[in-house]
This record gives structure tokens, sequence and C-alpha cells, in this order.
């Protein structure tokens, strides 16, 4: 055999197991490129620092989701989601500008300011003045 047909030879099978390897990349990761996060919202307008409020993150697949406040997991993540919804309870730690996302295959995010609170007690978080009478 040449030296000529040995280097086509190589090429050839260089080429193939580039060629398979770049297949069974594209099939494995297939499903996640389908799932994502359509809507990502929290249970109120006003969030403050150190009261516990609900994500809500809306997809279209089954895969887990992954919630994130700037860039670091939820406590609770990832969650299995429940007719195409899925829900974590989140209790901000600091006042300021957060970034919350959410993960199942592609990543939806939200800006919130997190105010401080203003009161003590569980009127700071919404429950009113008057929430140890059961109103």
């Amino acid at each position: 055999m040449t030296r000529t047909k040995m280097r086509i030879g190589r090429r050839l099978g260089v080429a193939m197991t580039t060629l398979a390897a770049a297949g069974c990349a594209v099939v494995l990761t297939a499903p996640y490129a389908s799932a994502t996060v359509d809507d990502l919202s929290v249970s109120t307008g006003s969030p403050q620092a150190g009261c516990t409020y609900q994500l809500t993150a809306k997809v279209n697949h089954w895969f887990e989701v992954w919630f994130y406040d700037n860039a670091l997991v939820i406590p609770g993540s990832p969650v299995k989601p429940v007719n195409g919804v899925a829900t974590v309870q989140w209790k901000p730690k600091k006042s300021g500008t957060h970034t919350l996302a959410a993960l199942q295959g592609l990543a939806y995010e939200i800006k919130v300011n997190v105010a401080e609170p203003t009161l003590t007690g569980s009127a700071t978080c919404g429950a009113g003045p008057l929430a140890w009478m059961g109103s």
C-alpha cells in the first residue's frame, strides 16, 4: 500500500470518528434543547429581606427545574414540575437587586429589587398589623 492511500484511509477514519461523536452529542442533548422556562414570577411585587416568597416557573417539559438567586442555588432546588409549573420557597437575605433565574435546559431570568424590612415581626412580611387576630 502506498503512503498516499494510507493517509487517505487515516483521514477518512478520523473524519468518521469526528462525525460519529458530533452525532452522539446532538442525540444526547436534543431533549434539553426543547426544555425551556416560559415564565418566572415572584409571589409579591415588593419583596423584603428576611421574608419568604414563592417563586413560580412555568415550563414546557418534565425535566427538573433549578432555581438561582444571584447565581447561587436556592435551597429546595431542583424541583420536579407538576402540570407545567415548578415552585420553590425563596427567602432573600439581603436587600438590593437580585437576579433570579430558573433553569430547565435554557435559563429564564428576572431582576427583583428587595427592600429593607420596614417593620418588625410578621407585619414586615405582609401579614399586617392585626395578623395575630386571624384577619
